[in-house]
């Protein structure tokens, strides 16, 4: 492996704010093995936000989501053509815009991952060190592969990003906690959204759930989204009830610090299941469409519950995230609340059990009808397939 020591490097993320997370978390282990001067390309979706808080930054360059795309390149691509870097890296997942970027990068070596069938034309003439992804990889993994940062399926990192929120922001989650009577209680945060109604399990499903288990185990539940979803989280907080808490904040980050306090989560594939995953917060993540061997919640302790139907994962239908598959997104609004059920309060008698996480040992031992398999991920995070 080439020391990189001391060099200039550059790397293109251009991805929602979820993509992100995981983009820095193997950022933080490549800066913790080597000292480099970082610059880095982001939008102003909140990924500044996070590249600014988590990351020694020499230089942020920053794609305006207000602007059109033509605008963005043509002045991303002017400073980066003031600069010249040792080497650039193209964040996985890499599309049109980040390969556009990266082409006005004046770099000594230009890198990205490519899927088996080779990648864009653009990438294939243009980038001259293709890393081919491995089958059935975790997005952290392929990225930790293109930045040579060696791992054997999982690599705990995030450390940066927790000693960040709790020293930070800690006050506030602490301060939630002590104001809503929380201290001492088995708290549950709760994410009904995501983007894109594909990826969303049914309101209805959700408020029922969080109301059964705080019946059986005395569960409190804070309820956690963007601000453009507070509609959808006043539903869930009104439907729960008195037990539920809806939070609202001013930044990621005090989210953060109160999903930090959590002991566990409930959700969508979305950001706030990747913060709290990285965070050690345990996960149980209801699943859709998109491919779990890439974005389920990274690490052991976490579980993902899904429908094993033939045509899942899939991404032929949602360009920008439509809504039109042909199935009827059957894969996310099949998942019923008699199937959901027994796993989750099983995981948790588990966690009240173990005072720890659950291994696919632990579930599979529990014994719940209509599980086709259950199985563990690369990193460790436990798949449960229900019978499609």
């Amino acid at each position: 492996m080439r020391d990189t020591r001391g060099k200039k490097i550059l790397v293109v993320c251009l991805q929602g704010i979820g993509n992100t997370f995981l983009t820095l978390y193997a950022l933080e282990k490549f800066m913790e093995e080597r000292s480099v001067r970082l610059s880095i390309v982001v939008s102003n979706n909140g990924s500044h936000e996070l590249a600014l808080s988590q990351l020694p930054i020499d230089r942020l360059y920053i794609w305006d989501e207000s602007k059109s795309a033509a605008r963005n390149i043509f002045h991303l691509g002017r400073g980066l053509l003031r600069e010249r870097f040792d080497e650039a890296y193209l964040a996985y997942p890499s599309g049109g815009r980040e390969g556009m970027i990266g082409l006005f990068a004046r770099a000594c070596e230009k890198k990205v991952v490519v899927d088996g069938a080779g990648g864009p034309r653009l990438f294939m003439r243009f980038y001259k060190t293709r890393i081919v992804k491995r089958i059935k990889t975790h997005d952290i993994n392929t990225n930790f592969l293109l930045l040579g940062v060696p791992n054997n399926g999982y690599l705990r990192s995030g450390k940066t990003v927790i000693e960040g929120v709790r020293k930070g922001f800690g006050w506030y989650g602490k301060r939630f906690l002590y104001e809503n009577n929380l201290s001492g209680k088995f708290i549950v945060a709760v994410h009904p959204g995501a983007k894109g109604y594909g990826k969303r399990w049914d309101t209805e499903k959700f408020i029922k759930l969080c109301k059964t288990l705080n019946e059986r185990f005395g569960c409190r539940f804070v309820v956690v989204g963007g601000n453009d979803e507070l509609a959808l989280k006043q539903t869930v907080a009104n439907g729960i009830g008195e037990n539920a808490l809806l939070l609202n904040t001013a930044s990621i980050f005090q989210t953060a610090s109160v999903l930090q306090r959590c002991n566990l989560f409930i959700g969508n594939d979305s950001a706030p299941m990747h913060m709290s995953a990285i965070l050690g917060v345990p996960v149980i993540a209801l699943w859709g469409y998109t491919d779990f061997n890439r974005t389920a919640p990274y690490g052991p302790g976490n579980i993902i519950i899904r429908k094993a139907y033939d045509c899942s994962p899939c991404y032929s239908f949602t360009g920008r995230f439509k809504d039109d598959c042909r199935h009827g997104l059957r894969c996310i609004k099949d998942l019923s609340l008699e199937e959901v059920l027994p796993v989750a309060a099983g995981y948790i008698e588990v966690l009240l059990s173990k005072n720890g996480k659950a291994a696919s040992e632990d579930m599979k031992s529990l014994r719940i009808g209509g599980v086709e398999r259950i199985y563990e991920l690369e990193h460790a995070c436990v798949v449960v397939d229900l019978k499609g």
